[in-house]
């Protein structure tokens, strides 16, 4: 499917992403790469909620409205003509009902992207002795499942994927995670209506000689967006990018094109 959306982007306004990751070259890179909805998503802790990190505490709902007024900018004015823009927050999560946004911020913002599984984040996102893959998997599903029961989110993040160990650690997870497990999780994301993210990691080649096609597509994601696309998920599509710069090193969107094609999916968010 051509992709037109890509609602996961990080701006200079997100501590970790460059410092000359500016609005304004997103909208000129993700128009020439055929993009009619970009939508800018920088980290955020609602300070009306308790338990920041000093990572976070500085990245609050003041902070990421400073977009809004970049984007009314001439920098920003030149280059959004043709483009819809959508103004949204990756928050974060910390299980149970931990969410770093109020519901009364929710309304700041045209959408919200949780992730369920920030584990990068060792002693805060997660247990800082939690090693053992089994439990790492009970965790992301459990997680996942808590997001649902939220009703917050407008899309679930990289989901499934177990950053914060190895880089051979999420695919470990997903072998192990079975199909009737993925189903009960989409089947609680459709019921919630909430989208399940295509993210920059669940498209990108694996190495070895059983990645799928030309790609060298994970054979795991596949599944996985397939039982959530057979279960009737809506989807996202996120680059993830915090420099837009790796869009254009990327060469745009011709893999996501190829990667919704293989898993026969159609239903995408903003997607003209």
């Amino acid at each position: 499917m051509k992709i037109t959306s890509d609602i996961h982007t990080h701006t200079f306004l997100s501590a970790c992403a460059a410092r000359d990751s500016y609005p304004q070259d997103f909208m000129r890179i993700c128009k020439s790469f055929g993009i009619k909805t970009l939508g800018f998503s920088d980290h955020l802790w609602d300070k009306a909620v308790p338990g920041s990190s000093n990572w976070y505490a500085p990245q609050d709902v003041e902070h990421v409205l400073q977009l809004k007024e970049l984007l009314k900018g001439p920098e920003c004015q030149a280059e959004c003509g043709g483009l819809k823009i959508l103004f949204g927050c990756e928050t974060e999560f910390l299980g149970g009902k931990h969410v770093a946004l109020s519901r009364e911020a929710m309304s700041v913002f045209d959408y919200v992207l949780i992730p369920p599984d920030h584990f990068h984040m060792k002693g805060f996102t997660r247990p800082a002795d939690l090693n053992d893959p089994q439990g790492i998997k009970e965790l992301m599903i459990r997680r996942f499942m808590e997001v649902m029961e939220l009703g917050m989110a407008t899309s679930v993040v990289h989901p499934f994927h177990a950053m914060g160990w190895t880089p051979e650690m999420p695919r470990l997870i997903q072998s192990m995670i079975t199909d009737n497990e993925y189903i009960e999780c989409f089947k609680a994301a459709k019921q919630a209506n909430c989208a399940i993210e295509i993210n920059t990691c669940a498209v990108a080649p694996i190495a070895g000689n059983d990645g799928i096609g030309p790609d060298k597509f994970s054979p795991e994601y596949v599944r996985m967006m397939t039982l959530a696309r057979e279960t009737g998920c809506t989807f996202s599509i996120g680059t993830d990018c915090h420099n837009p710069k790796n869009i254009e090193k990327a060469g745009g969107y011709g893999h996501f094109d190829r990667f919704t094609d293989l898993c026969g999916i159609t239903k995408i968010l903003f997607n003209d």
